[in-house]
C-alpha cells in the first residue's frame, strides 16, 4: 500500500480518519445497523436486511451491503458498471489509490500488483485511452487506465480519444504507472516496438517530450541540441545514415556523439561512414545542418574543396577528410616525397567550388599538431626530416612555384628547390625555367646547364671551378667549360 500512502489527498485523509468509526446502531433494535455473528447488517423497519445497496450512515459516509446483507469491508464494489472501494471499516473512499494482487488473470498486464484510483465521486477511473491528471504533492503526473480500472504501466501503445493513430508511452514499473517524460534509458520492448532487424543494446536511450509523447523517426532538436532517432524511437549514435558518400547525391551523413548522441558541429575526429574499423580522420561539420563539409565532393568543380575556419584555410578531400601534408592536384608525382601522404595522392583539379577556385598545383597542409591541416602560404617553406630537407616557395594562395627562378634559386617541376649535396654542382634544367610570376619567355630554357650550391644559390655570372674543371656562366646558364 506504499503508493496509496503517498497519494492521499485531503478528501482521502478525511476518509482515513473515519476508518476507526463504526456504523451507528439502530435505535431500539429496529431499523438500522446491527451486528450478527460479528458482522454488520442493516435492518429495514420490518426487520429484514438491506441487500445489494449503498447506505449513507449518520456519520455522512457511505457503506455497501452485499447480496446477503453483510456490510462489505476492504473490497472493490462493482455497481452499475462502476467500481468503488470500501476500506477495512466499510467506508467508501475517494481520491485514493488502492492496490490488489493480480490473481486469476484479472489483468492482461504482466504485473504482480494491480492499482486502481478512486476519484472524488468514489468511482474508479477506467475510461480507456484518457490521460488522467493527478497531483501528488506539488508534482503533476499523468496516468492511463484500462477499461477495468487497472492502472497501466511499462511500455504502452495507446490510442487516445480524438487521435487517429496510437502513440507510444512509457509509464514506469507496476508501482509507478505515470507518464515518464524527457530522457529515459530503457530496455526496448518487443511487444510495443518492432525489433526485427535491429541489434539493440540491453538498454537504449529514448526521449519522451514534455507531455510524454515518444520522439519518433528522424532528427529532433531537444534542449538546444540535435539528436537522431530511428523508427522505434531509439537514439542513434555515430554516423547516420552511415553510408560511404561517393557522389554528391549521397553526401547526407551526419555524426552523433558516441556517448551523448548530440549531433556533431564544427570539428569532428571519427572513423569513416560505413567503416567503423578504419582509421579516424578529421572532418568539419556545419553548425547549422551538421552535414560534413565536401563529403561526396566529386563534382565538376574538382575533388578538393577549401574552407576558411577561424581565419585559417583548410583543404578537404571528396570524403570530407581534412587534408594534411604535401599534395599535388596537377598530376605531379610526389610518391617519393616523405611529406606526401599516400591517402591524398590521387587528388586532381582546381581547389574549391564555384567561381572562387585556387588553381591546381602543389600545396602543403601542416602536419604539425598545433597547426594541423592549416594551409601554409606566402612563405619560403622548409620541410625537414632526419634524412632530407625540402624547400618550397609558396604564393599568397599557398600554391608552390614550379619551374621558377626566385631570388637566385631554382624550383623544379616538383616544386622543390634545387640544391647540391655539397659545394657547387652542375645540373640540367629538365623544363623551361621562368622568372617569378612571368610566363612570356623562359629565363632558363629546358636542357640548359646551371650551377647551384648546397643552399640552393644559383651562379648567375662568372666562372666556377668544380673538380678541376672551370665553368663559365652567363645569365645563369653555363656557356663554356
Amino acid at each position: 500500500m506504499k503508493k496509496a500512502t503517498q497519494l492521499l489527498t485531503a478528501a482521502g485523509l478525511a476518509a482515513v480518519a473515519a476508518m476507526s468509526a463504526q456504523p451507528a446502531l439502530a435505535a431500539g433494535g429496529i431499523r438500522g445497523w446491527q451486528q450478527e455473528d460479528g458482522r454488520w447488517v442493516y435492518l429495514k423497519s420490518d426487520g429484514s436486511r438491506e441487500t445489494d445497496t449503498w447506505i449513507k450512515g449518520e456519520d455522512g459516509f457511505r457503506y455497501y451491503v452485499d447480496e446477503d446483507g453483510y456490510m462489505a469491508v476492504d473490497s472493490i464494489i462493482e455497481d452499475n458498471d462502476d467500481l468503488y472501494y470500501v476500506d477495512e471499516n466499510g467506508v467508501r473512499v475517494s481520491d485514493r489509490w488502492v492496490s490488489r494482487p493480480n490473481e486469476d488473470s484479472q489483468c492482461e498486464q504482466d504485473v504482480d500488483i494491480l492499482w486502481y484510483y478512486f476519484g472524488k465521486n468514489g468511482k474508479a477511473v477506467k475510461e480507456e485511452g484518457r490521460k488522467v491528471r493527478l497531483m501528488e504533492g506539488s508534482a503533476e503526473r499523468y496516468y492511463f487506465f484500462d477499461s477495468d480500472g487497472h492502472m497501466l504501466s511499462g511500455w504502452q501503445k495507446i490510442q487516445k480519444k480524438g487521435d487517429d493513430s496510437a502513440k507510444i508511452w512509457y509509464l514506469g514499473d507496476e508501482n509507478q504507472g505515470y507518464v515518464h517524460r524527457f530522457w529515459q534509458q530503457l530496455e526496448p520492448d518487443e511487444e510495443v516496438l518492432d525489433l526485427d532487424g535491429h541489434d539493440y543494446d540491453s538498454l537504449e536511450m529514448f526521449y519522451f517530450g514534455w507531455n510524454g509523447d515518444m520522439t519518433g523517426l528522424g532528427e529532433s532538436k531537444l534542449e538546444n541540441e540535435h539528436f537522431m532517432f530511428d523508427e522505434n524511437g531509439v537514439m542513434l549514435k555515430g554516423w547516420y545514415p552511415n553510408v560511404k558518400a561517393d557522389t554528391p547525391e549521397t553526401a547526407v551523413n551526419r555524426f552523433y556523439d558516441e556517448e551523448t548522441g548530440v549531433r556533431a558541429k564544427e570539428w569532428l575526429y571519427a572513423y569513416d561512414p560505413g567503416d567503423e574499423g578504419g582509421d579516424p580522420h578529421w572532418f568539419y561539420c556545419s553548425k547549422d545542418t551538421g552535414l560534413v563539409y565536401n563529403e561526396g565532393g566529386r563534382d565538376s568543380d574538382g575533388q578538393v574543396a577549401y574552407k576558411n575556419i577561424d581565419n585559417k584555410t583548410y583543404f578537404f578531400d571528396p570524403d570530407g577528410h581534412m587534408i594534411t601534408g604535401l599534395i599535388a592536384t596537377d598530376g605531379t608525382d610526389l610518391s617519393s616525397n616523405p611529406f606526401a601522404e599516400d591517402e591524398f595522392s590521387g587528388l586532381a583539379g582546381d581547389i574549391g567550388k564555384g567561381s572562387n577556385l585556387r588553381p591546381a598545383g602543389i600545396y602543403y597542409l601542416s602536419q604539425e599538431e598545433k597547426t594541423l591541416g592549416q594551409l601554409q602560404k606566402d612563405q619560403r617553406l622548409c620541410l625537414k626530416n632526419e634524412y632530407e630537407t625540402f624547400y618550397y616557395e609558396l604564393d599568397k594562395k599557398g600554391r608552390a612555384y614550379q619551374n621558377a627562378l626566385i631570388k637566385d634559386r631554382v624550383y623544379g617541376a616538383d616544386g622543390a628547390m634545387l640544391h647540391s649535396d655539397s659545394g657547387w654542382q652542375v645540373m640540367e634544367a629538365d623544363q623551361d625555367i621562368y622568372e617569378k610570376d612571368r610566363t612570356d619567355a623562359p629565363k632558363i630554357p629546358a636542357g640548359s646547364r646551371i650551377i647551384v650550391n648546397q643552399s640552393g644559390k644559383i651562379k648567375k655570372n662568372g666562372s666556377v671551378k668544380i673538380d678541376d674543371i672551370t665553368y663559365e656562366v652567363t645569365d645563369y646558364i653555363v656557356v663554356s667549360e
